[in-house]
């Protein structure tokens, strides 16, 4: 027969768990104090019936849960309880503490989030972060607002307006230009970014799940180190990880040759601003006429070189479809889809 500490735990337990829930589901604006004290001096047939209720709760809760991970318990989704009341109904973990703390969430609701990826719970729901989703956020809101812009000033050189009239016309037309080439940076910049961050990312999964113990020197300064040029990461990491001798990308090929002649060349001059040309070893190009002359056929370039070479070493190293999930699509009114 259950004592009455027993019957505190199992209410406490189940009752934790259901909140957790339920804020998961974004059903709740906070989360409510449920300790043991609170529960010792009530009367035992309160107790009782109220471990019945919440048993009701946690059955329909379970249909969530079934839903969305690889099998998972009260005990579980209970423990994540102390720290989001300690924290206000907020709270990030990384997804791997998740994962070991209540369980794996199945593909459809982890929507092509990475292993590194940071879970977010409030009221807001179950979330999920990671870097690529805000870069390429970055890329798709920069991009979408330089065919806006450019579309303003199209119209007005359209008009073939008057010396008096385009005068009139100049403040405006020169902030909107302003905000076209501000666009165009923050565009490029993105795009070298987001393929950055993307090869960074699969090179910390794959020594996440397999180690670098049976690894080269060479190897695990490719996939662990932050100095490590970026041609050679993709050239060489998706090689390393597909354990293969030959690599999606080549320096000398499409889309990696037009990475390294494109974007690395208008994103070094952008971030590495300085009228010194950059060394012969790099070309020596004028870096000044890098900014001064980027236009919006090369920042579309960018755009889709970027997201073909993501594409391609998604689908070299296995991942499920042509592109990862997170990977915007170009409308048919030329805009990305945010």
């Amino acid at each position: 027969m259950s004592t009455r500490e027993d019957e505190v735990v199992e209410i406490v337990l189940y009752d934790r768990a259901v909140e957790v829930a339920k804020l998961m589901l974004g059903e709740l604006n906070d989360v409510r104090r449920i300790f043991p004290e609170d529960y010792q001096k009530l009367p035992r047939k309160n107790l009782k019936a109220g471990i019945d209720d919440i048993k009701r709760k946690w059955r329909e809760i379970q249909k969530f849960c079934r839903k969305n991970f690889k099998g998972v318990s009260p005990e579980a989704i209970a423990e994540l309880y102390e720290p989001l009341y300690e924290h206000g109904g907020k709270y990030r973990l990384p997804l791997i503490d998740f994962i070991r703390i209540v369980g794996e969430p199945l593909e459809g609701v982890l929507r092509g989030a990475p292993l590194h990826s940071t879970v977010s719970l409030s009221p807001w729901g179950l979330r999920f972060e990671y870097p690529e989703m805000h870069l390429e956020r970055d890329v798709a809101i920069a991009h979408n607002n330089v065919v806006k812009t450019k579309q303003e000033i199209d119209e007005i050189e359209a008009r073939k307006p008057s010396w008096p009239d385009a005068k009139r016309q100049e403040d405006q037309l020169a902030k909107t230009t302003s905000e076209m080439k501000y666009n165009m940076r923050m565009c490029l910049i993105g795009c070298f970014n987001l393929v950055e961050a993307y090869v960074n990312g699969i090179a910390w999964q794959y020594v996440n799940k397999k180690g670098t113990s049976h690894l080269s020197d060479n190897q695990r300064k490719l996939l662990e180190g932050d100095q490590t040029p970026i041609l050679d990461k993709l050239t060489k990491i998706p090689k390393i990880i597909k354990e293969s001798e030959s690599s999606p990308l080549t320096k000398d090929k499409p889309p990696l040759s037009e990475f390294r002649d494109i974007i690395k060349p208008y994103r070094d001059s952008i971030v590495h601003a300085s009228p010194y040309s950059a060394p012969k070893k790099f070309g020596g190009y004028d870096k000044l006429s890098k900014i001064y002359d980027l236009k919006f056929d090369i920042v579309k370039k960018a755009v889709d070189l970027s997201f073909e070479i993501i594409s391609q070493i998604h689908r070299y190293v296995g991942g499920n479809g042509e592109s990862p999930e997170w990977l915007p699509t170009r409308r048919s009114d030329g805009l990305l889809g945010v």
